[in-house]
């Protein structure tokens, strides 16, 4: 039996430790392909902008320079007139060359060789690297665009690559190149640490040599060692099928031809995904999955044990009584054997009765779950409902009535109802997790004036308890008796919330109308807000469980909640509620709450719109949200451009010259993310605003290349806020 479990113990644990190999293996990949594909599409948008600005470049006086045969006007011409096509916008000040690190140009005659410059101060956009200018020459002028890499000398004896685009300069009446434009840009540098594992390192190998700076010379010879090898099927197409140790980390590694198709020499991106975080995850939960089974081995050969010994006593009687008495050995056999199918059958039972008990454990847990969603969402709707009331009620007033419209004070009256409730019904979900939740004193509130918030209730539930009660032929009045109290300390959208739960509350024990009385007054350091119906009034079974969760006497119409959340946010602000009932002649509440201590309390300024226009590029794949942004920002006077997805935001960011960018986070192709992170490769002081539905659960920090993290959804000072917060200079710690 102990090989029995020994056995099964180790197949176990190799068939566990095989699925996490596989697991990692194929998230790795994964998460490598990942970040590979949104590095190319970064750098093939900014291709493509390099291409179309060199082209608009040859069109102008550099062709007419040529046709008149004047070499050195065009490096004059081409030397004045490149820093303004390569310019861009950081921050609203143009930094010529600067986002698309322009190098140098050179100019290529009709039979692909060089034009030497006239003088040692053309041809140059950038001072200290030095190249053999014969590696730019080319067979033949080409039709198109071609790349091709170039091997430049530092000043301080290093190598590196230069990219290189040659824009071929057509005749005015474009039957023939007369002549190519040949310039030379700083490389996107790819690489980076990935958001989940490790780190990838980029290079480029480039005429039999890897140029990999990042690495040491022994394993950049290993890794070139290895592509020499490589049979040319592979080298023409991108593929994640190696794998390589570079100083004793295991790495993937990626090889992709860069400039397929160019009459330069072929040139191959390499990037390294080093495993070793994964790996050493690995090794953990390997280690994990090793410890579990040992105590389960343990066990077993304890269980083992236990009854190995159980079910030998009986054998070690019959052998004494055998040798007293062949007879009674044989009944002892006989009797052994019965004793075996007795504990064979009652094995079996216990294993049917575990099973069946496991299995009713998981229905009631399920069952136990699904009655608690559906108590939670129908609280959720509840309060929703409640929020949806005014928003529906005063919007139908104002398209019914014809006069509202004409009545300017009482439209903004309206809109306003309108704009409280909306911003309640944003804060329901929230504080749903607030009952019974104790003051620890840690909260900020502020000063809430009882009187205004009464009188907004009132209007906030007036189609509920006036115009619907009337369509339904019932008359129900709101009878405000308002003294004069300080302000208390809370938070306004959750006490409006307990007054509106208890308005309505009152209304539901007036099916026949009545009146609601609500008062305020002083009582000590307390203010008290009190709100009596002349309803149906509760029992004393009733009134004592109506402020429990999921207690209701509506039936269906009910969910317990309301009055329960209004338990909760009472408590919540250091307040007491009491409840006075009698069948048949209405309810009671009292709320008292401390008073605002004023020295606790500090003025914040509003924030206003920036004075000064920008240029704005937001990238949304929702059109609503697309259009509330651009209507408000144009609202405020910034000119505005729209792009639907990451990689169309990225290529009108570098087509175009913008001083902000707001973006969305989960988008098809490019997440806002990826897309902010190459943005801040190209122009690295850029602000950019990420909006998400996602806030509450993310961390600005974990996302360096962003600047304001705001959650949705979002109104027009919340907008102006971030646009103000993002474009503020960083503090100097």
């Amino acid at each position: 039996m102990m090989i029995i479990v020994v056995s099964i113990t180790g197949v176990a644990l190799i068939i566990a430790q095989r699925n996490v190999a596989e697991n990692f293996e194929r998230n790795t990949r994964a998460d490598f392909q990942s970040q590979i594909a949104a590095e190319h599409a970064a750098r093939d948008v900014r291709l493509a902008v390099l291409t179309e600005r060199c082209r608009q470049l040859v069109e102008s006086r550099i062709r007419a320079a040529f046709e008149d045969d004047a070499p050195d006007l065009v490096y004059r011409t081409a030397q004045t007139e490149l820093p303004d096509a390569l310019a861009t916008r950081e921050g609203g000040a143009e930094t010529p060359g600067a986002v698309l690190n322009a190098k140098f140009y050179r100019f290529l005659d009709e039979k692909g060789a060089v034009i030497p410059p006239p003088a040692e101060d053309f041809g140059a956009l950038e001072r200290g690297d030095k190249f053999d200018e014969r590696d730019l020459a080319l067979r033949g002028l080409p039709e198109d665009h071609q790349v091709g890499f170039v091997v430049v000398h530092k000043a301080d004896g290093g190598e590196a690559v230069d990219e290189v685009i040659v824009t071929p300069i057509f005749s005015r009446n474009a039957n023939a190149v007369v002549a190519a434009l040949v310039i030379g840009f700083k490389p996107i540098a790819l690489g980076g640490d990935t958001p989940a594992h490790g780190r990838i390192t980029a290079g480029l190998w480039l005429n039999g040599r890897l140029h990999m700076p990042a690495l040491s010379p022994a394993a950049v010879d290993k890794i070139a060692s290895r592509l020499d090898g490589l049979p040319p099927h592979l080298l023409a197409s991108g593929f994640t099928s190696l794998s390589e140790d570079i100083d004793g980390v295991p790495h993937l590694l990626f090889l992709k031809q860069t400039n397929p198709g160019s009459h330069y020499p072929p040139a191959y991106e390499v990037s390294l995904y080093s495993q070793a975080d994964a790996l050493a995850r690995q090794r953990e939960l390997r280690w994990e999955i090793v410890g579990i089974g040992f105590l389960v081995l343990l066990a077993g050969l304890g269980l083992s044990h236990i009854l190995s010994s159980r079910l030998s006593a009986p054998v070690e009687t019959l052998e004494v009584v055998s040798a007293e008495n062949v007879v009674q050995r044989e009944r002892a056999e006989a009797a052994l054997e019965v004793t075996n199918e007795e504990l064979h059958a009652r094995n079996a039972e216990l294993q049917k009765a575990l099973a069946d008990l496991e299995a009713a454990q998981q229905h009631v847990i399920q069952q136990e779950r699904l009655r608690a969603l559906g108590q939670m969402a129908s609280g959720i709707a509840h309060d929703f409902n409640n929020a949806l009331v005014p928003i529906l009620g005063f919007c139908e007033l104002l398209q019914l009535s014809p006069n509202a419209l004409q009545d300017r004070k009482k439209c903004l009256s309206y809109l306003e109802t309108i704009q409280t409730a909306a911003k309640d019904a944003a804060s329901v979900v929230s504080r749903l997790r607030e009952f019974y939740r104790a003051n620890t004193g840690e909260e900020e509130f502020g000063p809430v004036q009882l009187s205004r918030l009464v009188n907004q209730a009132i209007k906030l539930t007036q189609p509920r308890w006036k115009d619907q009660a009337q369509a339904n032929g019932v008359t129900i009045s709101i009878v405000p008796q308002l003294s004069d109290v300080p302000p208390v300390r809370g938070e306004e959208s959750a006490l409006r919330e307990v007054l509106t739960n208890l308005i309505f509350n009152a209304v539901d024990a007036m099916p026949a109308g009545g009146t609601i009385t609500i008062r305020t007054r002083r009582e000590s350091d307390c203010g008290v807000l009190e709100v009596a119906d002349s309803g149906t009034g509760m029992t004393e079974e009733v009134r004592q469980r109506c402020l429990e969760p999921f207690f209701t006497t509506k039936g269906e119409r009910g969910t317990g909640l309301g009055l329960s959340m209004v338990f909760g946010i009472v408590q919540r602000h250091g307040g007491q509620i009491d409840l006075r009932s009698e069948l048949g002649r209405g309810t009671t509440f009292l709320i008292s709450l401390p008073f605002f201590r004023e020295e606790k309390f500090a003025v914040v300024a509003a924030k206003t719109a920036p004075t000064k226009s920008l240029r704005i590029l937001v990238v949304d794949d929702e059109a609503p949200v697309r259009t509330l942004l651009a209507a408000a920002l144009r609202e405020d006077g910034h000119e505005v451009e729209l792009a639907e997805q990451g990689v169309d935001g990225l290529r009108r960011f570098l087509a175009g010259k913008f001083d902000l960018v707001i973006t969305d986070k989960a988008m098809p192709g490019m997440s806002g993310d990826q897309m902010a992170t190459a943005i801040k490769q190209v122009s690295p002081h850029m602000p950019i605003v990420l909006l998400t539905g996602f806030g509450q659960f993310l961390d600005k920090e974990k996302i360096p290349s962003i600047d304001v993290l705001v959650a949705k959804p979002i109104g027009v000072v919340a907008l102006r806020e971030a646009i103000s917060q993002a474009l503020s200079p960083a503090p100097v710690a």
